[in-house]
């Protein structure tokens, strides 16, 4: 019998996170992309990526900050927006690039949407979800 079982550890804890491996290579592709739509600083920097293509990793920061505070973008501080962007630079971008959903050139900064066409499909069904959950806790 093959343990199909691989391990890896969760960004925001030490814990092992269990995976398991799929046979069929579209599965996995899915399961993949599921796992990088999963935290809500890597969907709002695609959110921003799929309207822009192009952005700074300053400009990243502030508007996650923006969507998790509800501030307007003249109100983000450096405070605010300093650990955000220390995160995205060490945590999120890096994984967004090594998958090949962005492309990140260090030395100028600049970060760029490369499509992928699974994870495009699911962005879009978490944007319009994310839409309907933020318009009824306002109507709350």
């Amino acid at each position: 019998m093959v343990d199909r079982r691989t391990e890896d550890t969760d960004a925001q804890s030490s814990t092992p996170v269990r995976r398991c491996a799929s046979a069929d290579p579209g599965r996995a592709r899915i399961d993949e992309a599921l796992r990088l739509l999963s935290h809500h600083r890597r969907r709002d920097v695609l959110y921003y990526l799929a309207d822009h293509d192009l952005a700074s990793l300053d400009a990243l920061a502030t508007t996650v900050v923006c969507r998790e505070t509800g501030v307007s973008s003249e109100r983000v501080d450096a405070a605010e927006r300093d650990p955000v962007l220390v995160d995205l630079y060490h945590n999120h971008v890096p994984k967004l690039a090594d998958c090949g959903l962005v492309e990140y050139d260090r030395r100028s900064g600049a970060i760029r949407w490369s499509a992928s066409t699974p994870v495009e499909t699911l962005l879009e069904c978490s944007r319009e979800l994310e839409g309907e959950i933020d318009h009824s806790e306002r109507r709350s």
